[in-house]
């Protein structure tokens, strides 16, 4: 399953091949197909299923297909942005925290192989039998990922650092730098200061993240003048005595002094999803 990395240094400017479809033909008509308008009555023919409601509000907070897909076309054109090479020009990718599928619906057409990985047995259910294009593959908390070392040129993994304690963190930084090729690309999104200012600013962030005030002002100076980490453990869907969940903080400076350890940082903060979490981009060693 060990794959080379693909398109390394400038991006990629291959032109699209006739015929392919999704995101192995034109990529910015491909995204356009798939942001429905608001009177549309059914999705156009040729994108991605969308998941049913409850399963698509367990991982996302959302219900409608249209905000779903808003969402993963948004995600596609940031990480498209950071990236060193055209997306549809990885070999292997993985997708750690695919959910039910924000991002991989929008790979439908990838030539290489993309696996998705959850521990929600739902999630990998649904991504399995319906997203043809992806393999789903379920892990459980605080084990080995279920691949070979150097399986990956690339990896995908937003909103699951960002809910992490610092064992499991540190444990699945490890699990990514043994599942990656040397010279692979990781897109891996945080709670960093963006976040935690605008948590403290805005009404808005400050509900959508169901923390206590304190423990907002006890994580800005965990941040600030502390080990630049901090959790806050929440009772939701995945919180379980094997498996601590909820919402995490970490500074620049600990991705600096932890991070690079496992990997090259070549870039912190590089761009933000929905203007509130960085994207850390790393290189595997």
């Amino acid at each position: 399953m060990s794959k080379s990395m693909g398109g390394e240094g400038q991006r990629s400017l291959a032109v699209p091949v006739p015929g392919r479809e999704g995101i192995a033909g034109d990529f910015d008509a491909w995204l356009a197909k798939n942001l429905l308008p608001p009177d549309a009555s059914a999705p156009p023919e040729g994108i991605a299923p969308f998941p049913p409601a409850d399963l698509m509000h367990n991982t996302t907070g959302l219900t409608e297909p249209r905000d779903f897909a808003s969402h993963g076309v948004h995600f596609m054109r940031a990480l498209s942005k950071l990236s060193p090479t055209a997306l549809c020009d990885f070999r292997s990718v993985l997708d750690f925290g695919v959910g039910v599928g924000r991002v991989a619906r929008l790979f439908h057409g990838f030539q290489g192989r993309y696996v998705g990985m959850d521990v929600d047995e739902r999630h990998i259910a649904w991504v399995d039998r319906s997203l043809t294009h992806v393999e789903g593959v379920r892990t459980w908390p605080r084990h080995r990922l279920p691949a070979p070392d150097r399986s990956f040129d690339a990896v995908i993994s937003i909103s699951v650092f960002s809910h992490l304690s610092e064992a499991d963190h540190l444990f699945y930084l490890d699990e990514l730098a043994r599942v990656t090729v040397p010279g692979a690309v990781l897109f891996l999104s945080v709670h960093g200061e963006r976040a935690l200012r605008r948590a403290r600013e805005e009404e808005r962030i400050f509900a959508m993240l169901d923390i206590p005030a304190d423990a907002l002002d006890a994580a800005a100076g965990s941040l600030h003048g502390g080990r630049g980490y901090a959790f806050i453990r929440q009772n939701g869907h995945l919180t379980s005595a094997a498996y601590d969940y909820g919402i995490t903080f970490v500074s620049q400076d600990y991705v600096r002094s932890e991070w690079a350890k496992r990997f090259e940082v070549a870039a912190i903060g590089a761009g933000a999803l929905h203007d509130f979490q960085d994207v850390v981009i790393l290189r595997a060693r």
